[in-house]
């Protein structure tokens, strides 16, 4: 298990992996296509496109990028070189699939034929997409600060990314299924605060003489600290093809690692941090949230950390702080979910909802 000190990493330098589906462009069904189009790619995208658990996924990786604006650039460019590869298919970015669908197919790798035989019906319909951003830091020791300080803002990043609120064929109540359908994996969803790096490290290490873990990229909580990488990887938001929220995500991202250096941790009850998360998925940024000083909504523990970012300058210190007043609309504007309800409620269609996280740049 390489879980390893360090204190040598790329200071607040950029990386992110957006997940999507491919999908019929007359009727909007899942097709299988992952391990054949992988065969098509040629040298300079492989590292860069990867199969996910399903035949019917396929997942963007970008380089390591100096700001947000190269992620999304980075990003855009493989899906555009993908897409010229076949026009057999479109390629759809949202949180979750939203029509009628049976068990589907998984790619014929080891690696996902254990996922599949230990977690059985949990993956036969985990055609959720996500947006995980990755963060460059200095040291070990910051990772660690910044990964306990991001469990209070989680309900943030996931309210501002709402994106799945139909499933199967259903209207699940939520805006966003996809962060509680994740959670059902034993290693996935909110985890816990570590005192020490070595108390992570120990974590990993149990597991790993256990079986349980490969390697620590089987771990998939909703932020988790990436030794190999020397980044702290935020993984709880929702994909969409938004590409401008996108981006604000990850300048938010950015600042709040190092906004954690600056301000002192303060830690909350477990209980009251998961209360949090459900308040999220399900009412966004509308949704209760509370730590140990104050109960308000979301939205406005969002707003109250933009204020205090900016009163430390941490916006300027990154270089992005004409982000600011963008993420400050976000406050202000429906959630994609809220706005795939509407569609629905418009056309009383789910193919029509669908339709939204169709990729066209």
């Amino acid at each position: 298990m390489n879980f390893k000190k360090w204190k040598d990493g790329k200071d607040y330098s950029l990386g992110a992996e957006l997940e999507a589906r491919f999908q019929d462009k007359k009727n909007y069904k899942l097709l299988n296509l992952s391990s054949k189009m992988q065969k098509l790619i040629n040298k300079k995208y492989k590292k860069r496109i990867h199969q996910e658990f399903l035949e019917c996924m396929v997942e963007f990786v970008s380089p390591i990028c100096k700001n947000s604006q190269e992620v999304i650039d980075e990003l855009q460019d493989s899906i555009r070189y993908f897409l010229s590869l076949s026009d057999k298919f479109l390629l759809s970015i949202s949180g979750s699939y939203s029509l009628l669908v049976g068990p589907l197919k998984h790619v014929d790798e080891q690696r996902y034929d254990s996922f599949a035989n230990e977690y059985g019906i949990l993956l036969s319909r985990f055609h959720i997409c996500g947006f995980h951003i990755h963060v460059g830091m200095p040291t070990s020791d910051d990772a660690l600060k910044a990964y306990n300080v991001t469990l209070e803002y989680l309900p943030v990043f996931l309210a501002l990314s709402a994106n799945s609120p139909f499933f199967n064929g259903e209207f699940t109540g939520l805006l966003s299924y996809r962060a509680k359908l994740f959670e059902q994996l034993p290693r996935a969803g909110l985890s816990s605060y570590f005192d020490t790096f070595e108390d992570m490290k120990d974590l990993y290490e149990k597991m790993y003489k256990s079986g349980t873990l490969k390697s620590h990229k089987d771990i998939w909580w909703d932020v988790r600290i990436s030794p190999v990488f020397k980044t702290l990887e935020i993984r709880i938001c929702d994909a969409s093809n938004d590409f401008e929220r996108l981006r604000l995500l990850i300048n938010l991202f950015q600042a709040l690692c190092l906004y954690s250096k600056e301000i002192e941790l303060k830690k909350i009850p477990h209980q009251i941090l998961l209360q949090n998360r459900w308040n999220a998925a399900r009412h966004g940024l509308d949704g209760i949230f509370q730590n140990n000083d104050k109960i308000c909504t979301i939205r406005e523990h969002f707003l109250d950390l933009l204020k205090n970012m900016e009163k430390k300058s941490i916006f300027l210190k990154l270089n992005t702080d004409k982000s600011i007043e963008k993420l400050k609309n976000l406050a202000y504007e429906d959630e994609l979910a809220k706005k795939k309800i509407r569609t629905f409620e418009k056309y009383k269609n789910l193919l029509n909802v669908e339709k939204l996280g169709k990729v066209e740049i």
